[in-house]
């Protein structure tokens, strides 16, 4: 898989978040990875490296898309105004059934004030 990507994310307090990741096996992005057996997990921190103000796990916020290799982030207006945030960070990584690890994106996020 390649590596971690960085991606900035921006919220407008009063609005959803959601977003989609394709994942592949290879630089080309020629062959999916599936994601079947596999879980993910996503920590939103106050700052980069700072403490972790919430996380969203499979089923929780998180759906994996299995033989698609899709990993779709959902929150609501009311979730994201919870995190009581300007600008954190966060990082989204998935976990093989044999407990391998891979961190897949990551970067600062931004909730906007309205």
């Amino acid at each position: 898989m390649p590596a971690a990507e960085r991606y900035d994310l921006s919220v407008y307090e009063q609005a959803s978040l959601n977003f989609t990741a394709t994942l592949y096996t290879d630089d080309a992005a020629t062959t999916l990875q599936n994601l079947t057996g596999y879980s993910a997990s996503m920590r939103i921190m106050d700052k980069p490296s700072g403490t972790v103000i919430a996380t969203l796990t499979s089923g929780s916020g998180i759906t994996l898309g299995g033989s698609a290799g899709t990993v779709a982030v959902s929150r609501t207006p009311a979730q994201v105004q919870a995190w009581k945030i300007d600008t954190g960070a966060y990082d989204l990584t998935i976990a093989s059934a044999s407990g391998v690890t891979t961190m897949i994106c990551h970067g600062s996020l931004e909730v906007v004030k309205t």
